[in-house]
């Protein structure tokens, strides 16, 4: 019930926002937040927004499967900082535990992108999630 729930809400935001991510007055400096394949947010007291365009390279090794190399996952996204619009790559290791980091001007951004692939199985588009945090 609590996932059809979910399913419901998450489709009603999509339907209401449009392209935009289930938030009107956008995200704070310092708080995650993810957005899946064309979704965009804004930050809060900042002259910033961000959308997730593409999962441009995913060749992260899958789990359950052994590998010579650990492969990584790549998006780009569009930045629009101070009225201008700048396109920018992310691009984490396969295998990582952690929170990957990039510098963006004054930002660090923090990112993560999920799922991670299973053997056997294909990611859909739709699937892919970028988990994300704007610091200064």
């Amino acid at each position: 019930m609590k996932i059809k729930f979910l399913a419901i809400t998450y489709m009603l935001c999509i339907t209401l926002l449009g392209s935009y991510a289930c938030s009107n007055d956008g995200f704070s400096i310092g708080e995650e937040f993810y957005l899946r394949i064309g979704e965009s947010a804004s930050i809060r007291g900042e002259d910033l927004q961000v959308r997730f365009l593409d999962v441009t390279e995913d060749s992260r090794c899958p789990k359950g499967v052994t590998c010579i190399w650990e492969g990584r996952v790549s998006c780009l996204v569009e930045i629009t900082y101070r009225e201008s619009l700048e396109s920018v790559l992310l691009t984490e290791p396969g295998s990582n535990d952690f929170p990957t980091e990039q510098s963006f001007h004054e930002y660090r951004l923090t990112y993560h992108i999920e799922p991670y692939p299973q053997a056997g199985s294909e990611i859909a588009e739709e699937e892919y999630q970028l988990h994300l945090k704007m610091s200064k």
